[in-house]
């Protein structure tokens, strides 16, 4: 069987000590019948980068539970560093280097990346990109789920601090 996972991820304020953001996914089997979906998680201070791997990460974690022997795992991402992280390669360099990127400086997001590189290896697991904000139905369906979260709790933390 071959099962689709759709991730996504979104932050308010990328990158700032009061960003928040989300993620989300869905995993769908080979009968296009969605068997998960959801995995909403707020988090401050955070990059959409890592809400990105996040989604991955959960994603393929939900899909492992009903895999048998053979089955196949299909990323869909709108995130050019994920995609081009696993079919580029990098987290082999990265490994090989000390977890240095090519510009000689510490790999960012290394905790994640640490978690999704062995599904890589112990898995067939694939990454193809999808063009984000279009006409793909399921990545829609994923990024308005983190969109919405992130929104909300960013909302609830402007509320809470009086601005």
């Amino acid at each position: 069987m071959i099962y689709q996972v759709y991730c996504d991820g979104s932050t308010r304020g990328n990158g700032k000590e009061n960003a928040v953001g989300a993620w989300a996914y869905v995993v769908i089997n080979g009968d296009y019948n969605t068997i998960s979906a959801g995995g909403v998680q707020a988090v401050a201070g955070t990059t959409n980068q890592r809400m990105e791997l996040h989604a991955a990460i959960e994603g393929i974690t939900k899909a492992l539970t009903f895999l048998e022997k053979g089955d196949v795992i299909n990323v869909y991402t709108d995130s050019a560093y994920l995609h081009n992280c696993y079919n580029q390669k990098w987290y082999e360099n990265w490994q090989r280097n000390g977890w240095r990127n090519s510009k000689k400086e510490p790999v960012a997001n290394r905790d994640l990346w640490e978690r999704l590189i062995p599904y890589f290896e112990m898995f067939e697991v694939n990454f193809h990109k999808v063009k984000g904000h279009a006409d793909n139905m399921w990545n829609n369906y994923v990024d308005d789920l983190a969109q919405n979260a992130s929104s909300r709790l960013k909302e609830k933390l402007d509320a809470s601090s009086g601005n």
